[in-house]
């Protein structure tokens, strides 16, 4: 189908006359999931379930400027006393979903303007 200028002004009209036009409401609600199932963990606040998804994670060397208010020795020692590798820092990512009944809701944190 070619475009001609009428179905180009149809078109204009249509978008222009489209917030007028009643809307209806999204429902985001879902059933509660019951199941487990790898990679997500869920378990209930009260009424709300709250599913943790795992997303990954980022390792990479541990620099002098990370921890602002620590030096890097005091980081480095404090890693490896929790067993952890003492150069290295890994972070993993984690969104929440949280399953009211009647909203979704999704907090992630995100990595920052950089990414």
């Amino acid at each position: 189908m070619e475009l001609s200028r009428r179905h180009a002004l149809a078109g204009a009209a249509a978008v222009a006359a489209a917030p007028l036009l009643p809307s209806t409401e999204v429902k985001a609600a879902a059933p509660a999931a019951d199941k487990q199932a790898p990679s997500f963990y869920r378990y209930k606040v009260g009424d709300i379930q709250v599913t943790v998804v795992s997303d990954g994670r980022n390792t990479f060397p541990l620099e002098d400027s990370f921890i602002l208010n620590a030096k890097k020795d005091e980081v480095g020692a404090a890693l490896a006393q929790a067993f952890l590798p003492s150069d290295t820092m890994t972070i993993y990512f984690a969104p929440l979903v949280l399953n009211t009944g009647g909203k979704l809701v999704v907090l992630d944190t995100g990595l920052g303007p950089e990414s």
